[in-house]
């Protein structure tokens, strides 16, 4: 089959940002013809991306009668740093969108539940007030902000020379050791003096690691739960060079909502760009995949089944394992793909909007956007734990309407147990629109709006599905609280990402050369690079495109009108 004569019938399955953006190159770059139908088993799109609306009570000033005071929250996927993310900006711009990506208060604390640590990163505050009484530059006569610099410029540059199996304890427990081998060059780059013979060197370096690494690390959303100490030391640093990495970093909050994005990108694919790369998005629409030699049948309760001649599965690596049957000519294809889906461990957790500051660290002083806990020795597994300071997330200091003394603070917790947030204090999510104003209302995300009208949207992950049980049961009903999950992004994930890249490469361009292959089967997704994060979702669909043979930079989209939402 030839990619330029005959139409390439392609499907999605998954309506993320991996999903969505894969549509988006096909539809830039492939010179077709195509049809492209995504698959989303949800309502809303996106996976780990969920927007809703909680109520804080009545407003009362000087401005006129009590009002109510709603605010938007994101209960997963938050912000991005557009200094690095140079694909998702780009995307953004083309689609009109990136004016919504509002800079946020970049600031971090560091506690224990017992006030024996607390200290304040405010580096890159623009406006607000930083306590020097806490700043970690400051901490041990500036010795600790010293190493803590030196100690991340040498890790980002061992990472094109380590495997996975280099441990984050293995390196620090080097640094702590071998100081001035493991850490002398970084500070020659850094222009830094350090005196490798100060005996106050080694605890200190210990201090790096248990103080600011460990926790930070733990508080990952990709974090093994064994502890921080056995994660490829490629995983965090990887990530920090993306997510917060840059010469001068630009954090960003989605305006809104994430969702406003996934939405707002949707809306470009499917308003007929190309008459000859027609898109169709079909949410509420879970499937079952079986690939035969050659093509791939899609399944859908109550209607027929559709026949592909590819089938691209932006889903997480155990949906696809569950949703995704191979036949007989395929078989052997099928088994080894098996084996590295199943090699991909998850976690659970969720996330809930609320106002309990236990959670908190115990001076509100150091109340920060980002709130790391650092664990007790005690403990035995780290599961994943983090909490914003949602008005500061939101930038509340550089806004008029909300940079005012005394409006309630309110958190994002992302726990193992809902249990650690009492119920009293979770927030409820708004229901019906009779206290939104219409302003607020059309600025929401979709999925939001058909929520407070009563309609059944549903979002994140829903515990039955992966065989644990509903948490607290009906006491949460109607509270600001999702599901989310993540592959943990360990050794085994690295060799299965490594082993997904070749057999997607090989397949892609097999199939550009031909129009035809025996395992039309293709991987996107967050599991399949690095830590997930979006940009590296944008990465894979990249270059998953690339591979197909299908850029063409002379290629221009015919303009078309219609629309192709299902």
């Amino acid at each position: 089959m030839s990619l330029s004569s005959e139409t390439v019938r392609i499907a999605i399955v998954g309506g993320g940002v991996a999903g969505l953006s894969t549509a988006y190159y096909l539809q830039k770059h492939c010179p077709g013809p195509l049809s492209i139908d995504i698959f989303e088993k949800k309502a809303a799109l996106g996976g780990n991306a969920e927007t809703v609306l909680v109520d804080l009570g009545d407003r009362v000033d000087a401005d006129g009668p009590n009002r109510a005071y709603l605010r938007w929250a994101d209960l997963g996927v938050n912000d991005v740093n557009l200094a690095t993310y140079h694909l998702l900006k780009q995307v953004m711009d083309d689609i009109g969108y990136l004016q919504n990506m509002k800079p946020l208060q970049d600031t971090t604390s560091y506690f224990s539940g017992d006030g024996s640590l607390a200290l304040t990163d405010d580096s890159a505050l623009t406006t607000g007030v930083t306590d020097p009484r806490f700043s970690v530059a400051g901490a041990d006569d500036g010795l600790l902000g010293l190493l803590i610099a030196v100690v991340h410029r040498a890790a980002i540059d061992l990472l094109p020379d380590i495997t996975p199996d280099y441990t984050v304890g293995e390196f620090f427990q080097r640094c702590i050791e071998t100081p001035q081998q493991m850490l002398a060059a970084a500070a020659l780059q850094l222009k830094v003096h350090v005196d490798w013979s100060d005996p106050a060197l080694p605890p200190c370096l210990q201090r790096v690691r248990d103080d600011i690494y460990y926790p930070r690390i733990s508080a990952m959303y990709f974090a093994d739960e064994r502890g921080p100490q056995v994660m490829p030391l490629l995983a965090p640093f990887e990530y920090y060079q993306l997510q917060e990495g840059g010469v001068a970093p630009d954090r960003r909050y989605f305006d809104m909502g994430a969702q406003t994005w996934l939405e707002a990108l949707a809306s470009w694919l499917t308003a007929g760009h190309r008459r000859d790369a027609a898109v169709r998005l079909h949410t509420d629409a879970a499937v079952h995949v079986t690939v035969n030699p050659g093509q791939v049948t899609l399944a859908r309760e109550g209607l027929p089944d559709a026949t592909f001649d590819l089938c691209v599965m932006a889903t997480h690596a155990d949906d696809a394992a569950r949703i995704v049957a191979f036949g007989d000519g395929v078989a052997a294809a099928g088994a080894q793909l098996r084996q590295v889906l199943e090699s991909i461990d998850y976690t659970f957790g969720y996330a809930v909007c609320h106002t309990y500051d236990g959670v908190m660290p115990p001076s509100r002083n150091i109340w920060r956007t980002y709130n790391v806990l650092k664990r007790s020795r005690a403990d035995s597994v780290f599961p994943y734990r983090m909490s914003y300071v949602c008005p500061l997330h939101q930038n509340d200091p550089v806004n008029p309407p909300y940079n005012q003394a005394g409006l309630p603070q309110f958190f994002v917790s992302l726990v193992d147990d809902l249990n650690r947030i009492p119920v009293d204090t979770m927030l409820d999510r708004v229901q019906g629109t009779g206290r939104v104003h219409p302003r607020l209302f059309a600025a929401l995300p979709r999925a939001t709006q058909r929520s407070l009208q009563h309609e059944a949207v549903r979002g994140g992950y829903h515990p039955a599905e992966y065989g644990r049980a509903h948490p607290m049961g009906s006491r949460l009903a109607g509270k600001a609280w999702t599901m989310f999950k993540h592959n943990v992004l360990d050794a085994a994930c690295y060799r299965a990402q490594h082993a997904i890249a070749a057999y997607n490469q090989a397949t892609a361009v097999a199939f550009s050369s031909a129009g035809k292959v025996q395992c039309p089967l293709l991987f996107a997704g967050g599991w399949t690079n690095g830590a997930g994060l979006q940009e590296q979702c944008l990465q894979q669909s990249r270059q998953l495109v690339m591979w197909l043979g299908m850029a063409s930079e002379a290629t221009e989209p015919a303009a078309d009108t219609g629309s192709a939402v299902a």
